[in-house]
Parts: structure tokens; C-alpha cells; sequence
């Protein structure tokens, strides 16, 4: 019955909250409200619908979606989609996982067979990413990496010297043999992902999902359907990055 109500709520676009102010400020009200029960405390406990406890720093990017991460409706335009990619996948790359871990978590939920490298560039989100993988029982089906994900090298990100590493080198580097699908919300740097992981989108053809959020992710979009994808815009510029079958090939 949760699982009909949770799936029911995510083909509601009221509930897309980036198209919803009102549901936004709920949830920005109920994050609040929670936090209270955690006063003193440097992060919060989350239990969820779909099977992990997560422990999230207060200060994370996760402050105000709470309830979508307990009732696993974060970006419910793509959450059918995702499930259904990730059961028949063997290699997942989380690009941007972030504090809570909730792409990487959900995977090693859905697929207990699949591995999963998911990159963090910040530290104490990553250092919450290695609690939520671990309490999950997630060690050894995912990879945490701290890490950006563009070309090799270093930038700043938030006052941090966070070191690059690009989808391609690390193939060779974890001895992937396959990438199935990948995961890419970087707040706008979404670009240079792409770039750095030309040659194992070109070989894998991977499902991409893929949350733009200007000109350049829009480009590096148009990039991959010129490389025989089609681009699905499930909502609010949130695109699923189809490999098209040789026969349907423009």
C-alpha cells in the first residue's frame, strides 16, 4: 500500500515541488518542524518508506527535502525511470551524490547485484555519504569517491580545493567493464561531466539522467542526442538520456 501511494504521488506534478511553491514551502515548513526533535544535534535522523535510515548533516543541500527523501519522491519525475534503469544494471556512476547518499542508497536498495561509484566533492557532505553507505549496509556494493567529476585536475568548489577525476579516467582506474546508467545533478557543471565521459557514454551507451540548470548543460544535452540519444524532458528541465536503438537512429 505505501509503495502504490508513494508511486501514485510521484506521477502527480503538484508534488514536483520544483513546479510547486506551495509544496515547497511545505516542506521547507515540515524540515523546520523536524529539526526541532534534533535540537543540539549537528544532523537529523530520517527513516524512509523504502528501506534505508539516512543521517543528514543540518547545513546539508538536503535541509529542506526531507519528506521527499523519507517517502523516496526526490525528483519524482524521474523515479519510475530510475528504478526500472537500475534493475537491469550492473554499473551505476552517481555524479553529485551528495550527503544523503539517496541515488547511491536507492540503487543498492533496488539491485543488490549492482555497484555503484558515487562522487561527492565536498567534505562533509561526503563524510555524511560514508555514514548513510555504511548504516545501509551498502559497503562493498558502492564506491565512494571524494571527488569532482570533470577533467582531471583540481578546482574551488564552496571555499574547497576539491580534486577532478572524469568518467572516463576512472573506467580504467575501478576496471569498470560496463557503465549502465549515470546520474549528473552538479548545480550547472554538468557540462564538463559530459566532456569528460565522451568516450564511455560513445562505448556503454548508459541511460542518463541528467538535471540541467543552464546554457552549457542544455548544450552538453544536445551533445548526446547528436550522439544518438533521445532527450526526455520529464519536467522542470529534468532530462532522461535514452540511447536510441540502430534501427530508430537519425
Amino acid at each position: 500500500m505505501i509503495a502504490k501511494i508513494s508511486n501514485a504521488l510521484s506521477r502527480s506534478k503538484i508534488f514536483r515541488y520544483r513546479g510547486s511553491n506551495i509544496i515547497y514551502l511545505l516542506m521547507v515548513l515540515f524540515a523546520k518542524a523536524y529539526r526541532l526533535l534534533f535540537m543540539g544535534q549537528s544532523h537529523v535522523v530520517l527513516p524512509t518508506i523504502w528501506g534505508a535510515r539516512l543521517i543528514i548533516p543540518k547545513n546539508s543541500f538536503a535541509a529542506n527535502r526531507y519528506a521527499t527523501l523519507m517517502l523516496g519522491l526526490v525528483e519524482p519525475q524521474w523515479k519510475n525511470s530510475f528504478e526500472q534503469a537500475i534493475a537491469k544494471a550492473r554499473v551505476f556512476i552517481d555524479v553529485g551524490a551528495a550527503g544523503d547518499g539517496y541515488y547511491t542508497l536507492r540503487a543498492c536498495k533496488i539491485n543488490p547485484e549492482i555497484k555503484t561509484v558515487a562522487l561527492e566533492p565536498l567534505r562533509n557532505e561526503y563524510r555524511y555519504l560514508l555514514y548513510n553507505i555504511s548504516i545501509n549496509s551498502c559497503t562493498g556494493k558502492a564506491v565512494p569517491l571524494k571527488a569532482a567529476c570533470e577533467n582531471v585536475g583540481s578546482i574551488k568548489i564552496g571555499g574547497e580545493d576539491v580534486a577532478c577525476v572524469s568518467i572516463d579516467d576512472l573506467i580504467p582506474r575501478l576496471k569498470l567493464q560496463r557503465v549502465d546508467v549515470i546520474k549528473i545533478d552538479v548545480e550547472g557543471a554538468g557540462a564538463g561531466v559530459i566532456k569528460g565521459g565522451l568516450n564511455a557514454i560513445r562505448n556503454f551507451k548508459p541511460t542518463v539522467f541528467f538535471e540541467v540548470h543552464n546554457d552549457d548543460e542544455r548544450s552538453a544535452v544536445m551533445r548526446l542526442v547528436e550522439m544518438g540519444y533521445d532527450a526526455v524532458d520529464s519536467g522542470g528541465e529534468m532530462y532522461i538520456l535514452i540511447p536510441r536503438k540502430p534501427e530508430t537512429r537519425r
